[in-house]
């Protein structure tokens, strides 16, 4: 998004800079004129100063306007560019719905992501389309695609926000294919941030497939903690039930211990 303030902040520091050289140049020469008596003196000395100072002050006048005009049309290139890749984006989410709704519309779904990966690769909207075609990638079982789109996001320098989730979905396509040590350590890096509770629900579902039934157990019940204390709980069934299911077979392992 194109800071319209900061843009007009500039064109006038520019703008008073032109006024100032204009006006001090204007005061130079008339003083100048004001020492001679008769017309013929003034006129030469007008031809004189323009000889010494006219071609710096028409230089000085043409790059101020130039920076001027330069940076506007710069800024307002940027704001076309802008709403050309809003514009691409709110296809792309139709067309994602229909994706979502009846499987139609794929092929546009994807067409649109490329779009915006290729021309706008710089814009927020381009790594939403990347995270989309992640998700069909995702659906499709094939994730070495959804690793790529997922690690081409976070080449692109995306913010904290998107940063964070897109950490989140790499971690579980990492988990997904059994790279269990990749897919900790995401979520270890996670645990303080935006997507703690989803990393450590996460976090909890790789130990427990480590074997490490006690740690799982207590990586969910942080989650589920951290949750309770959010503005906005997450409504999250199915952690529960993980830690429930997982607190019933730590009860059981140990009455099996007791009993031998």
């Amino acid at each position: 998004m194109v800071n319209r303030t900061s843009n007009n902040w500039l064109s006038a520091i520019w703008l008073n800079i032109l006024k100032q050289r204009c006006c001090k140049t204007a005061e130079g020469l008339r003083k100048n004129v004001e020492t001679y008596r008769t017309e013929e003196e003034q006129v030469e000395a007008i031809k004189h100063w323009w000889r010494e100072n006219g071609k710096s002050t028409v230089l000085g006048v043409a790059i101020a306007l130039s920076l001027v005009f330069g940076w506007r049309g710069w800024n307002n290139y940027q704001a076309d560019r802008a709403a050309e890749a809003s514009v691409l984006y709110e296809n792309l989410l139709q067309a994602d719905a229909a994706v979502q709704s009846n499987g139609s519309k794929r092929e546009t779904a994807e067409h649109l992501a490329n779009t915006l990966k290729d021309g706008f690769s710089g814009h927020s909207y381009a790594q939403y389309a990347a995270l989309i075609q992640a998700k069909y990638a995702v659906n499709d079982g094939d994730y070495d695609a959804a690793e790529a789109e997922l690690n081409w996001v976070l080449a692109q320098g995306p913010d904290a926000a998107i940063k964070a989730q897109t950490q989140l979905r790499l971690a579980r396509v990492q988990f997904a294919k059994g790279e269990l040590d990749a897919a900790l350590a995401i979520a270890e890096g996670l645990k303080d941030g935006s997507a703690a509770v989803q990393a450590l629900e996460l976090q909890g579902d790789v130990m427990r497939a480590q074997g490490d039934k006690a740690a799982a157990l207590e990586a969910y019940r942080q989650a589920d903690a951290i949750n309770r204390q959010q503005e906005n709980p997450l409504n999250n069934p199915l952690l529960k039930m993980k830690i429930n299911s997982l607190a019933a077979e730590q009860g059981a392992d140990k009455n099996t211990t007791a009993q031998n």
